[in-house]
């Protein structure tokens, strides 16, 4: 028995938000949501919702942060939320793409199976989106 996808409610607005976007785009292109479907949507959303978080950050604190070292010399660095917006990026793309929700994985998925179909009906009980 599957049960719909619920957006986790820890997540900042702004995930909620696009998770809402997402699972909206799925079901406008007949994408079927199931339940194995449940653990990388979850994982989309709170990627989404760390990326979201460390921009914040560095839009509020700098792209540059100063520290002491150990010896007591002030030195510049890239602020740490750099790196964890940086990191959530490239997961977030990589779960965009297995979920065919870029336009390059979009394009691949409708445009070569829907000419297959059209040609051959009976493909379509083959597809991972029924």
């Amino acid at each position: 028995m599957e049960k719909s996808f619920q957006i986790p409610t820890e997540i900042c607005r702004e995930a909620k938000q696009f998770m809402k976007r997402v699972t909206r785009h799925m079901e406008e292109r007949g994408v079927a949501i199931r339940e194995g479907d449940h653990g990388g949507l979850e994982l989309m959303a709170w990627t989404y919702h760390h990326w979201f978080k460390a921009n914040e950050t560095v839009n509020k604190e700098g792209y540059i942060v100063k520290e002491t070292n150990a010896r007591g010399t002030a030195i510049t660095k890239i602020h740490p939320a750099v790196k964890i917006a940086y990191d959530c990026n490239a997961q977030l793309r990589q779960l965009l793409v297995e979920y065919g929700l870029t336009p390059k994985s979009r394009n691949a998925v409708g445009g070569i199976q829907g000419d297959l179909w059209k040609q051959n009906p009976q493909l379509s009980k083959f597809s991972n989106t029924a």
